[in-house]
């Protein structure tokens, strides 16, 4: 029973001390890769996070980007409509390229994730928990089901 206890004492210190603060520098920006430079969606640097660049991750956090096979209006569609048949994630901001929502597990944990649409039939994809060092695989388990849902076409 004391064991119990402490566990939950625990858990509800660490679920209240989780720094929730909108980070800083999500969205698109230009990136130097080396011999060019291009757009690009902000790099990796927690465990808790996943990209589908390699320039800008390690190998464990990276996550392959979607594949498109129809036109980038479609796709962008696509996305949007998954986001918004999902419970738990919202929309926070989007353009014609870029698609930002926000998934709010248990009212606390917080997880941006990222879409960016090119005209090279890829969208490049990147997920990160606030306020965590690790995430237990939850920004990439929730990429994989939005790119399971849009190869279904689960939407």
């Amino acid at each position: 029973m004391k064991k119990i206890i402490l566990i939950l004492i625990t858990a509800i210190l660490t679920a209240s001390c989780i720094d929730n603060k909108e980070p800083e520098g999500l969205g698109i920006s230009v990136k130097d890769f080396g011999t060019r430079s291009g757009f690009s969606l902000k790099e990796c640097h927690k465990k808790s996070c996943v990209n589908s660049r390699k320039e800008l991750t390690d190998e464990k956090q990276f996550i392959e980007p979607i594949k498109v096979v129809a036109t980038k209006e479609i796709a962008y569609e696509k996305i949007m409509k998954i986001i918004l048949k999902e419970k738990d994630l919202n929309v926070v901001n989007s353009t014609e390229n870029y698609i930002r929502a926000k998934q709010t597990l248990y009212g606390k944990l917080i997880t941006d994730v990222e879409f960016f649409f090119t005209n090279k039939k890829t969208i490049y994809i990147r997920a990160e928990m606030r306020g965590v060092p690790y995430d237990l695989g939850n920004s990439r388990r929730l990429l994989e089901n939005i790119r399971f849902k849009f190869h279904q076409n689960d939407y």
